[in-house]
Formats: C-alpha cells, sequence, structure tokens
C-alpha cells in the first residue's frame, strides 16, 4: 500500500441535458449528472452501466499524482 498526492483534472461536456429551471437547483442537478457519468466510468462504479450517456464525454485534461 503506497500513500499517494496529487490533483487530477476532469473536464466533463454535455449536450442537450433537459434541466428543469427555477428551483434553484438547476446548478445542482448538473454536478450530480456530471458526477455520476464520470462515476460510471470508473471500473469500480457501483452503478448500472446502462446509467452511461452518450451525450457526455469525459477527458482526463491533467494528472499530477505522486507517492511517497
Amino acid at each position: 500500500m503506497a500513500n499517494f498526492n496529487g490533483k487530477l483534472t476532469i473536464e466533463v461536456s454535455f449536450e442537450n441535458l433537459n434541466v428543469p429551471v427555477g428551483f434553484g437547483m438547476t446548478d445542482a442537478i448538473i454536478y450530480h449528472n456530471c458526477s455520476e457519468q464520470i462515476y460510471v466510468k470508473s471500473p469500480w462504479t457501483k452503478l448500472s452501466r446502462s446509467t452511461k450517456r452518450n451525450n457526455f464525454k469525459i477527458n482526463i485534461l491533467k494528472k499530477e499524482v505522486n507517492w511517497d
């Protein structure tokens, strides 16, 4: 087991995401959907692979990870 430190920069882009407006939760819904799509891409996800949406693209922009 090793201790890791670092920073990972992930870009999530999406098209045609239907979100209700005016309830004060628009940002939260967008953040949740983006986070969920990142998690679905993980090999250890506990979510069904059927929740992966084709209108989302996930890119790892920068990876700065070191171990002690």
